[in-house]
C-alpha cells in the first residue's frame, strides 16, 4: 500500500473522531449514557463515506515461470511410406513428442503436414502431395510474436509450394531439421514435367515440350516416345550423364480426328533403376475443330478495339480484322460474324447487310452512336438518349443461364461511359448484365443478349471495356477473367445451338491431383435458373462392377456432384433431374498419378539448407539424443519469469456501504426513540 493512501486514512480516522469529539463531547453535555455508543456509530459512518473517497488498495506480486514454445512438425505425406521411412517417422514420434524432459522445459505443440497443416493426432502417411513451406507459414503465423524454435521432420521432398529451403527470412524462429528415409543417391531417370495445351485444332499441328533429368555420374542412353491413342508418333533417343543431366524435348504432333485423346510419354528404364514410375505420364488433349473469323466494324479508333481483339484472338481459331462500315457486302460475307462498335449513320450499309444475311452481331454503344440512326435502323431496341453521358457500373445478373459465367465476376470493375435514357427491347432477351447507376441497380441492361428470326445478337451499352480487362490484370494478375466473358459471349454469338434446360459440365481425364467434381445446371421453363430441382447422378465403373448413386449440392448458381473419393480408372454417368425426364450421360477417367512416389532418396541438402539459414541444425535419426540435449541446453530458450502485480481493493465497496447505511440509521433511530434533536 502506498504511503499516500496510509495518511489518508489516518487523516480520515483523525477528522472522524474530531467531528465525534465536537458534536457528542464538546458540544452536547447530556444524556451521558448514549453518548459512547452514538459518537461510535456516528464515528463508523463518517469515517467509511472517507474511506470510500478514499478507496485504498495494495498491490500483490506473484512471480510465473514462462515456459518457451517448442513446435515440432512431423511429414504425414505418401512419399515417407514409399521410401520405407515410416518407421523412423514413428519412432522420432516416440521419442520426441513423449519426452518429459522436453515437456517440463517447454510448452510442446505437435503438428503433422501433408498439402496442409494441422493439429498432430496420429500419423497416417496418406497425404498425395506435400507442401513444406505452407506447414512453416502455417507455424510462423500461429506463433507470431512469441519466442519458438521447430523441429521439422521429413524427407525433404516437395511436392508443391514455394522453395522452402530459402524460406529462413520468411519464418521468425530457428528450424531444426531432421531427414528421414534413405539419403542414398541412387540413378535415376525421370520425366520431370510436360508442357501440353489442354486443347488442339482439328489439321493443326500442337506443341509438346517434356523436361527429362538425370540423377548419376555414367552415361546413360534411353528413348523417350509418345503415342497418341496407341500409336507412335514420336521417338528420340537420348544419352545423359553427370555434366549433361538433362534435356529438353520439344515436338510437335498432327491433329487428324476430333475428340478426346490420349498421350502416353514414356523413357526406356535404364540399368540399375530403382523407380520406373516416374518415367512415364499420361495426358490428354482435346481436338476441337472451332475456326471463327470476325469482323470489328468501326469508324473510330478506340482503345476499346485492342482490348476487344487481344480477348478474342486468345484463342488461336478465332481471327479479327478491323474493317471501315464503307466496306464492300462481298467482304462483309467472309466473317461468321460482325462486331460494330458505336455505330452511326455510316453503318447503313452494314445493318442492311445483316438483316438481310441473318449474320450475328455483337453492338458496343457508347457516347459517339447516333442513337436517332440506330433505333430506325434496328427492329426490337430502342433508346431515348438526352445527349448526355453517364457513368454505368455493371452488376452480374444471377439468373442469365445461356452460358456458364460462375467464373466471372466484376470486382472493383470501374463504370463505363454511356448516354442517358431509357432503353426499350422488345424481343425476348437476357441480360448478362445489370446496370448501376449512382448506387441503384436499374432494371435495364447493361450487356443483353437476344435472339430473333435474324440471327443472334449481344448488346452492350457502354464502352470504355478497355478498363474492364486493365482491371482484371490488377485483381488476378491476368487478363482471363475479363477474356473469358468475351470468348464465350463469341462463342454463344458463332454457334446455333439449342437452348438447353439442363445442362451438365465434366472434364474428360481427371489428374490424380486435381479437384474433381462435376456440375450441373438445371432451368425451368422460362429459362430462369431453378434453385429447388434435384439433381442425381448416377456412377459406373466401365471396367469393373462399381455402381454408385449420389445427389449433386447447389454452390453459387450452379449444382455440384464430388468424385474426388473415386479411385483411379474408367467411369460412366447419368445424371437425371428428379420428377422430370431430363437426364445426360457422359463418361470419365481418374488418371493414378502420385508425385509422391516420383522421389527415390531424401533430399537432405534442402533440409540442411533450411536449417543452416534459419539459426538451425541438421540431424540423422541416430541423432535424436543429440538434439535433445542440444534443446535442453541452448540458452535462447531457457525459461523466463515473468513479475505479475495485481493491484487488489483493500475493502468491498458493497459492505462498506451498507456499513455506512447501517450505522446512520441506527444512529437516527436512538437519536429519534431518546427524543434527541
Amino acid at each position: 500500500m502506498q504511503t499516500t493512501t496510509v495518511v489518508g486514512i489516518i487523516l480520515a480516522a483523525l477528522i472522524s473522531f474530531l467531528l465525534v469529539f465536537y458534536q457528542y463531547f464538546y458540544k452536547q453535555k447530556r444524556n451521558r449514557n448514549l453518548q459512547i455508543p452514538l459518537a461510535l456509530l456516528r464515528f463508523t459512518g463518517v469515517f467509511g463515506i472517507f474511506l470510500l473517497l478514499l478507496n485504498p488498495r495494495f498491490t500483490k506480486t506473484t512471480n510465473q515461470t514462462v515456459k518457451q514454445d517448442l513446435v515440432f512438425l512431423l511429414d504425414d505425406s505418401f512419399s515417407i511410406q514409399s521410401e520405407k521411412a515410416e518407421e523412423q517417422m514413428l519412432d522420432l514420434k516416440d521419442q520426441l513428442l513423449e519426452n518429459e524432459t522436453l515437456a517440463e522445459r517447454f510448452e510442446v505443440h505437435s503438428y503433422a503436414f501433408g498439402s496442409s497443416l494441422r493439429n498432430f493426432d496420429s500419423l497416417r502417411f496418406t497425404d498425395k502431395t506435400t507442401n513444406i513451406s505452407k506447414a512453416l507459414a502455417s507455424a510462423n503465423s500461429a506463433f507470431k510474436g512469441k519466442t519458438v524454435v521447430a523441429v521439422l521432420a521429413s524427407d525433404g521432398n516437395q511436392t508443391v509450394g514455394e522453395a522452402y529451403e530459402f524460406m529462413a527470412n520468411a519464418v521468425d524462429f530457428p528450424v531444426n531439421t531432421i531427414v528421414v528415409g534413405d539419403t542414398t543417391t541412387y540413378t535415376d531417370l525421370k520425366i520431370n514435367q510436360v508442357n501440353l495445351n489442354r486443347y488442339a485444332f482439328l489439321e493443326n499441328k500442337f506443341p509438346v515440350e517434356i523436361f527429362v533429368s538425370y540423377q548419376g555420374e555414367a552415361p546413360v542412353k534411353s528413348i523417350i516416345s509418345i503415342r497418341l491413342d496407341g500409336r507412335t508418333l514420336f521417338k528420340e533417343p537420348l544419352n545423359l550423364s553427370g555434366e549433361q543431366n538433362s534435356r529438353k524435348i520439344v515436338t510437335a504432333l498432327q491433329a487428324t480426328s476430333v475428340g478426346l485423346k490420349t498421350l502416353e510419354i514414356a523413357l526406356e528404364p535404364i540399368d540399375g533403376e530403382r523407380n520406373t514410375y516416374n518415367n512415364q505420364r499420361r495426358l490428354s488433349i482435346e481436338v476441337i475443330d472451332e475456326k471463327t473469323k470476325i469482323g470489328l466494324v468501326s469508324e473510330v479508333m478506340h482503345p476499346d478495339l485492342g482490348a476487344l481483339i487481344k480477348a478474342i484472338e486468345g484463342n488461336s481459331q478465332r481471327s479479327v480484322s478491323l474493317i471501315p462500315p464503307g466496306v464492300s457486302k462481298e467482304e462483309l460475307s467472309t466473317y461468321n460474324m460482325l462486331i460494330l462498335y458505336q455505330p452511326t449513320s455510316s453503318f447503313k450499309g452494314v445493318l442492311q447487310y445483316i438483316q438481310d444475311a441473318k449474320v450475328n452481331t455483337f453492338t458496343i454503344t457508347g457516347s459517339k452512336t447516333d442513337w436517332n440512326f440506330l433505333n430506325t435502323a434496328q427492329k426490337g431496341i430502342e433508346r431515348t438518349n438526352y445527349n448526355q453521358t453517364e457513368e454505368i457500373l455493371a452488376v452480374i445478373n444471377p439468373a442469365f443461364g445461356l452460358f456458364d459465367l460462375s467464373d466471372f465476376n466484376v470486382n472493383d470493375f470501374p463504370p463505363l461511359e454511356g448516354s442517358l435514357g431509357d432503353i426499350l427491347i422488345t424481343k425476348p432477351y437476357e441480360s448478362i448484365l445489370d446496370q448501376q447507376i449512382k448506387g441503384v441497380v436499374l432494371q435495364e441492361p447493361l450487356m443483353a443478349v437476344l435472339a430473333d428470326e435474324t440471327g443472334r445478337h449481344a448488346y452492350l451499352f457502354g464502352s470504355n471495356i478497355w478498363k474492364w480487362r486493365i482491371q482484371s490484370f490488377r485483381n488476378d494478375q491476368n487478363f482471363e477473367n475479363f477474356d473469358t466473358l468475351i470468348s464465350k459471349l463469341i462463342l454463344y454469338l458463332t454457334t446455333d445451338q439449342k437452348r438447353e434446360r439442363l445442362t451438365v459440365s465434366s472434364e474428360l481425364i481427371y489428374g490424380g491431383i486435381t479437384e474433381k467434381k462435376i456440375t450441373a445446371s438445371f432451368f425451368d421453363a422460362t429459362y430462369v435458373f431453378d434453385a429447388n430441382a434435384n439433381l442425381k447422378i448416377r456412377l459406373r465403373g466401365v471396367n469393373n462392377d462399381f455402381s454408385d448413386e449420389r445427389l449433386f449440392l447447389l454452390r453459387d448458381n450452379a449444382y455440384e456432384a464430388d468424385i474426388n473419393d473415386l479411385p483411379s480408372g474408367e467411369y460412366s454417368f447419368s445424371v437425371s433431374v428428379e420428377g422430370t425426364d431430363f437426364a445426360k450421360n457422359g463418361r470419365f477417367s481418374i488418371e493414378e498419378f502420385n508425385l509422391e512416389q516420383l522421389f527415390v532418396s531424401s533430399d537432405y541438402q534442402k533440409l540442411s539448407q533450411l536449417a543452416l539459414n534459419s539459426s538451425g541444425q541438421l540431424y540423422f535419426p541416430d541423432q535424436t539424443e543429440n538434439l535433445i540435449n542440444d534443446l535442453l541446453t541452448d540458452i535462447r530458450f531457457v525459461p523466463t519469469q515473468k513479475s505479475v502485480e495485481n493491484v487488489v481493493s483493500l475493502i468491498d465497496f458493497r459492505i462498506l456501504l451498507g456499513i455506512i447505511i447501517l450505522a446512520f440509521t441506527a444512529e437516527w433511530f436512538i437519536r429519534k426513540y431518546n427524543g434527541l434533536i
